[in-house]
């Protein structure tokens, strides 16, 4: 529903008329001022009314507001939300180097929902189902749910007894991330099977 509305403004931004810029500057402004002070749902209130005091063809400014909606979105954890305003903006900014960037946030939250599943079945003690979901979205390339999902079928591997490949998982995933405690812990007790 909130895709339609977004997609819907967004429509009306492109087949309208170019409206005045002050007061969609002002409540940018006002926006971004209450976004630095912590306050993400006046924020997102204010960047909502800047959209749509102003219809006209999608401007940068309003490229800018849709930026800082989504990352009030996220920051109040409306995932859902968020990646509707992440779609859109990839709908409406053009430029490659914004697309590819709107995409890999977008890949992220479309996975949110697999991953709580993953930690649920762990939970659970569904090491194989949990396994076989992280061996979907396991990658070190760069993506918090691909990094997450590594370390996951890690875990799920040594619970299912399969410690060469536990050992194996854990000593890829310290090469990228050898900051990460967790995971030296758990390779310096595979050492020990």
């Amino acid at each position: 529903m909130a895709a339609v509305s977004m997609l819907s403004a967004l429509l009306g931004l492109l087949l309208s008329g170019c409206g005045g810029s002050s007061k969609i500057e002002e409540l940018r402004e006002q926006a971004i001022a209450s976004y630095n002070a912590g306050d993400f749902a006046s924020a997102e209130a204010q960047l909502d009314e800047a959209l749509s005091s102003e219809w006209g063809k999608v401007s940068d400014i309003q490229i800018d507001i849709l930026r800082y909606r989504a990352e009030c979105e996220l920051m109040q954890g409306k995932f859902n939300e968020a990646l509707d305003t992440y779609e859109a903006l990839l709908a409406a900014d053009v430029s490659e180097e914004a697309s590819k960037s709107y995409e890999n946030v977008i890949a992220e939250l479309s996975n949110l929902d697999k991953l709580s599943a993953m930690v649920s079945d762990i939970e659970a003690g569904e090491y194989q189902k949990a396994y076989d979901e992280a061996s979907l979205l396991a990658d070190l390339e760069g993506s918090a749910i691909g990094r997450l999902s590594w370390f996951n079928k890690a875990v799920c591997a040594e619970h299912l007894g399969n410690y060469e490949e536990a050992y194996e998982l854990f000593n890829e995933y310290l090469k990228v991330y050898p900051e990460d405690a967790e995971a030296k812990k758990e390779l310096d007790f595979l050492r020990t099977r």
